[in-house]
């Protein structure tokens, strides 16, 4: 279960920040933060995201092209929610669900981005 839960999450945020340039630097940043954090949760952690390949890379930063400023602002605002969960104070199934729930969260803070930019990125 725990696996199930640290994947829905990881996914969530790399969803969310799948956009090119510096969002791509934060997310992979952002990544390896939030598996710290799981782990200091308490979750599994031995099923990670790989890291990306240049050319996974250079496909994100290609994709900020068809995001708008705006866009890149929501994309942002979904990342500083990211960058802000904090970690958990102990290992219990409460604080496992409130980090799951405040990163939820982050999702809806920026918004919905264009129709171009989500299939650009892939959201």
């Amino acid at each position: 279960m725990k696996k199930i839960l640290f994947g829905l999450a990881a996914m969530a945020s790399l969803t969310l920040t799948a956009c090119g340039g510096d969002y791509c630097d934060r997310n992979e940043d952002l990544a390896k933060d939030l598996s710290s954090k799981f782990e200091e949760c308490g979750f599994d952690t031995s099923v990670t995201p790989d890291e990306p390949t240049d050319a996974e890379r250079d496909a994100c930063k290609e994709a900020l092209e068809d995001c708008s400023d705006d866009d890149k602002d929501k994309l942002d605002a979904a990342l500083d929610c990211i960058d802000s969960v904090k970690s958990c104070s102990d290992k219990s199934t409460a604080e496992q669900t409130r980090i799951l729930s405040d990163l939820l969260a982050c999702s809806a803070k920026g918004g919905t981005v264009s129709a171009a930019c989500a299939a650009s990125i892939g959201g």
